[in-house]
């Protein structure tokens, strides 16, 4: 649902997806053109991000440096414990992540996309994604992705069900746990909004997509 918000908005969108999704791709990809914006989907602990078969595509302080210059969503467990504030330290823009796990409620008998237990996580998820390719700043996409959470939850607070009990305590602490790292005045500016401009690539990649448009920081340019 990401990729396609991206395309929508006029985004060149690469994705890295299974075997793709490795450090040496990765790097070869973010140095090779101007990547704004990744969102990353994966598994992870505190120092961490993991991609296929959960093999390892870069942890804190080892390989980590491959971020600098992005904004970035990881949907990813405890990774904002270390490794988010260790990219940022090597440069990155600012992230959005989690610092306990991410936690995503699925019930098995139904797919993905047909399981109404999952509507609510995907919402959110989708909201910070188009937050961020909308040109938002870091506190309007965090204040985003709260709020989402909150609406939700006031919206199945009447409903009599257990599992609806369970999505709610999950969206609370999803939202109790959701945390923003680095500058406070830099956005992108989506492609759409661009006229003779040049603009750069996003991108995607494994369990996550990165996605380009124009890196601007408010004392420059404004939205």
């Amino acid at each position: 649902m990401g990729l396609e918000e991206a395309k929508k908005r006029g985004y060149t969108v690469i994705d890295l997806v299974d075997e793709d999704c490795t450090f040496e791709i990765l790097k070869e990809t973010l140095e090779s053109q101007p990547i704004d914006i990744v969102v990353a989907l994966g598994h992870g602990n505190s120092d961490t991000f993991t991609g296929y078969q959960q093999q390892i595509v870069f942890r804190a302080c080892h390989g980590d440096e491959v971020m600098n210059g992005t904004i970035s969503h990881f949907l990813s467990c405890i990774v904002g414990q270390e490794l988010l504030p260790s990219i940022i330290t090597k440069g990155a823009i600012w992230t959005v992540g989690y610092q306990e796990s991410f936690n995503f409620m699925i019930d098995t008998s139904f797919a993905v996309e047909e399981d109404p237990m999952a509507e609510p996580f995907k919402d959110v998820t989708v909201a910070i994604i188009k937050a961020i390719l909308d040109g938002h700043k870091l506190k309007q996409v965090w204040d985003i992705g709260i709020a989402k959470c909150d609406e939700w939850i006031a919206k199945l607070w009447e409903r009599p069900e257990i599992e609806w009990a369970e999505v709610i305590s999950t969206l609370k602490h999803d939202r109790d746990c959701m945390i923003g790292l680095g500058s406070e005045e830099a956005y992108v500016m989506p492609p759409r909004r661009l006229a003779m401009i040049p603009m750069s690539f996003p991108l995607m990649f494994g369990f996550a997509f990165l996605a380009v448009g124009t890196l601007i920081y408010q004392d420059v340019v404004a939205p």
